[in-house]
C-alpha cells in the first residue's frame, strides 16, 4: 500500500498561499501533526523549497504544536523533488 505523499500535499497548500499549520491539543493528534506536517516541511526546507521554518512548541510538550514558514518559498525547487516510494 502506498503511503500518502505529505510533501506533495504541503507543496499544494504552499502553492495556494498557506504559511501556517497548527495541531489539535490531543497527544494522538500531536504525533499525526508531526508526521503529516512537521517532517514534510523539514524535508522541503532541506530541499530548498522553504527558506526557514519557525516551530512553535507548547509549554507542556516537546513536539511542535504549530509551524510557520518565514522567509522565501521556491516552488520551482519543489517540482524537482523525487517521488517517495510506498512501503509494501
Amino acid at each position: 500500500m502506498l503511503e500518502p505523499d505529505y510533501c506533495e500535499a504541503r507543496l499544494l497548500e504552499i502553492g495556494v498561499g498557506r504559511r501556517f499549520w497548527q495541531s489539535n491539543p490531543s497527544a494522538e493528534d500531536a504525533h499525526t501533526f508531526y508526521v503529516r506536517v512537521v517532517k514534510p516541511l523539514r524535508r522541503l526546507q532541506r530541499r530548498g523549497v522553504v527558506e526557514k521554518l519557525q516551530e512553535i512548541i507548547a509549554t507542556d510538550d516537546r513536539a511542535p504544536s504549530a509551524v510557520e514558514i518565514i522567509g522565501q518559498v521556491n516552488l520551482v525547487a519543489g517540482r524537482k523533488m523525487p517521488k517517495q516510494k510506498g512501503r509494501g
